[in-house]
């Protein structure tokens, strides 16, 4: 009598999902469920919203949608919390579920699905994550552009800029905090809502060199100035900045100001652009007006850029 091979594995009976109806309003999975499943919406609605104020709509499922797939295969949080906005049917696969069917898969099939999950789980982290890594500079360089006559909406700045960046809106409003704490943008109500404004493009622009240097590791220029330096920037920002005069000219009018600048000094206020030379002839130079304002307004405005009000 022939009797089947007793070492071929028996198959294992495998674990059905579950079935379930919701009311509107059940919540079907918040972060601090310590189960992990893949929620199938068979009828209905359901909504995913942030855990923090205010709580807003990340997206929602329509019938045929599927979520927590990277929760239960690559241990991936799930971080929103999933509510069903009307009466609805879903299908919950568990573990259990999950580790008796994929026993049942060959082996080559199992890898296949699982490096699958990893790259979808790769591309949907790159879709939601910034690149972005002074958060504080983005917003000053972001609002350095907007215009100083107009007052935005405080929630749809945070929300377009969020979008744009990827940047969270709990980190946008704690860079905005920042920005106000340096009076570098100030906040008004009307009609029970908030709007935002910048007081100094120029200066929320200075702001943002100084924390470029700053994540380079360098020193901002302005405040590196010797304190003749600084008296000479005082000096020139009250000249006509149409006179031309060529190099042992302008050292000659510095130096009856200050009798100790040396010609060195003026090879660094070259470096500095505090002058510029002529196009038609560049051994004339007249004052850069702009670059020395620039430098006044980073000196004047020096604990708003530091943030040590």
């Amino acid at each position: 009598m022939i009797t089947g091979d007793s070492r071929q594995p028996v198959r294992q009976q495998a674990i059905p999902p579950t079935h379930q109806s919701v009311k509107a309003g059940f919540v079907v999975y918040s972060p601090g469920c310590e189960e992990r499943n893949i929620v199938i919406l068979e009828e209905g609605e359901l909504t995913a919203r942030e855990t923090t104020p205010p709580h807003s709509v990340v997206f929602t499922m329509r019938p045929g949608d599927l979520v927590g797939v990277a929760a239960l295969l690559e241990r991936e949080p799930f971080k929103y919390e999933l509510t069903a906005s009307k009466d609805s049917r879903i299908t919950l696969v568990g573990e259990e579920c999950m580790e008796s069917e994929l026993k049942q898969l060959p082996l080559w099939l199992l890898a296949l699905i699982r490096s699958i999950s990893a790259k979808t789980h790769q591309l949907k982290r790159s879709a939601i994550e910034t690149r972005v890594r002074n958060t504080l500079l983005s917003l000053a360089e972001y609002l350095s552009h907007k215009s100083e006559k107009t007052e935005f909406n405080l929630a749809e700045l945070i929300r377009e800029f969020s979008f744009l960046t990827k940047i969270s809106t709990t980190t946008v409003e704690e860079d905005l905090k920042s920005l106000l704490r340096r009076h570098l943008i100030k906040l008004s109500e009307k009609n029970r809502r908030i709007y935002c404004k910048t007081i100094d493009s120029e200066l929320l622009q200075i702001f943002t060199d100084y924390l470029r240097c700053s994540d380079s590791g360098t020193s901002f220029t302005p405040y590196k100035l010797t304190l003749e330096q600084k008296k000479i920037l005082v000096y020139l920002s009250t000249e006509d900045c149409t006179i031309v005069k060529n190099g042992p000219e302008w050292i000659q009018f510095i130096q009856k100001k200050f009798p100790n600048a040396a010609v060195t000094q003026w090879i660094n206020l070259l470096k500095l652009e505090w002058f510029s030379s002529e196009k038609s002839n560049p051994d004339l130079f007249h004052i850069n007006k702009m670059k020395v304002l620039y430098f006044l307004k980073a000196l004047r405005y020096e604990t708003n850029i530091r943030g040590v009000l």
